[in-house]
């Protein structure tokens, strides 16, 4: 009896249109971390969001992003799925079955990422064509399976030689895609800094510097004659907005001038700010939160927690946070139910809403204001050009 195929083929083919797809999207991710435009400028031809989702809350796993893994994952089984073909004429070929588990666990991540892209709010259409290669390679490793088989039997079979195959190429091209990625990213974080500083300087000094009054209420830290003062206005969970905050976190540390700065709420929540839709359901409880923290004189402390756990910000999450920053829980938990606290977070939503704030991180550094993220070093660099005479 011959072994199918052209399936087997099929599945090699598929699988090395998945890993273009995703070493294609790992380049996107890029851009969106850099803040440059390049191959993202494609996604934006089919969606008014483009690609942005790659780089959202789900999109890495320990600082490695997912269209990495997935990029490596589908190169692996594009190389066990030819090797497959070229034995094709075996049975019980324990490289047909590596091949088509691999296919089985890329269709599983297909549909466990479309799930995290639908509570995300958001798509990305080179997502959904890799879900859709999936879907085929899916197909085709059911043809090409050894039908007397079953997923036991295969993965006895697959857990010798093909295993350490598959682990070895997998952990090589992880390896050596992430060391082209930071170098990459380096190269490109310094042209952009190199291009970008001196008309960001000559931008915001064109801009008409706005009176901002910071009210005696607001979450702030620094002097009040201070030379910087920076305020933003944020949403906790808006990774670009934990980007900013680190910069301006990086700079009020380092800095030697006096430097203030103040956050204000801007929830992208529909349940407290009425101009937005409800891209971020927790939101409007994690700023609330943000609230009952600064009422005992730890909001920067809590807010850092909070940033650095943005894909966990229910109840019982921001409960934990207090208590690792060491507030009264009781208070705490009594706060949050508090109809002030929220009515505090609106105040700040209404005066963002004054100055014509939609979209965050939106900030102001000495008044001149600026929507989007700044490095540490560019931030650094705009303060100085500001402050340094023409």
């Amino acid at each position: 009896m011959s072994a199918p195929r052209r399936p087997l083929l099929l599945l090699a083919v598929l699988a090395l249109l998945g890993a273009i797809d995703g070493l294609y999207l790992t380049l996107v991710h890029l851009d969106y971390e850099v803040g440059a435009v390049g191959l993202a400028a494609a996604c934006h031809k089919f969606s008014s969001t483009g690609c942005a989702v790659t780089a959202g809350r789900f999109g890495d796993v320990a600082g490695i992003p997912v269209a990495t893994i997935g990029f490596a994952g589908a190169l692996v089984t594009a190389v066990v799925a030819t090797v497959a073909w070229r034995r094709r004429d075996r049975w019980d070929d324990p490289y047909r079955s590596a091949a088509v588990l691999l296919a089985y666990v890329s269709v599983l991540a297909s549909i466990a990422m479309a799930v995290l892209s639908f509570v995300e709010g958001a798509y990305c259409p080179f997502c959904l064509l890799w879900y859709g290669i999936n879907a085929a390679l899916g197909w085709a490793a059911w043809r090409s399976r050894d039908a007397h088989l079953g997923i036991r039997d295969m993965l006895d079979d697959a857990l010798g030689t093909p295993a350490l195959v598959a682990a070895g190429i997998f952990g090589a091209v992880l390896f050596s895609t992430m060391k082209y990625y930071d170098h990459r990213r380096t190269v490109l974080e310094q042209q952009r800094f190199d291009a970008l500083v001196p008309a960001l300087v000559r931008e915001f000094q064109a801009k008409p510097a706005v009176l901002i009054v910071i009210a005696d209420d607001a979450a702030s830290r620094g002097p009040a004659d201070a030379e910087v003062t920076i305020i933003e206005y944020g949403d906790f969970e808006c990774p670009y907005c934990r980007r900013l905050w680190a910069s301006v976190e990086h700079y009020a540390e380092t800095s030697g001038r006096r430097v203030r700065v103040a956050f204000a709420h801007y929830p992208l929540d529909s349940s407290c700010n009425p101009d937005v839709d409800k891209l971020h359901p927790n939101a409007c409880a994690a700023a609330v939160a943000g609230e009952c923290a600064r009422r005992q004189g730890k909001f920067f402390e809590y807010g850092q927690q909070m940033f650095d756990h943005q894909a966990d910000l229910d109840r019982d999450d921001l409960l934990a946070y207090a208590e690792a920053v060491g507030l009264d829980r009781s208070a705490f938990t009594t706060c949050l139910d508090d109809p002030t606290a929220i009515a505090r977070v609106r105040a700040d939503v209404t005066r963002g809403a004054a100055l014509n704030i939609t979209g965050t991180p939106t900030f102001f550094i000495n008044g001149r204001r600026w929507t989007g993220v700044l490095s540490p070093d560019e931030l650094a660099a705009v303060v100085e050009g500001l402050l340094t005479p023409p």
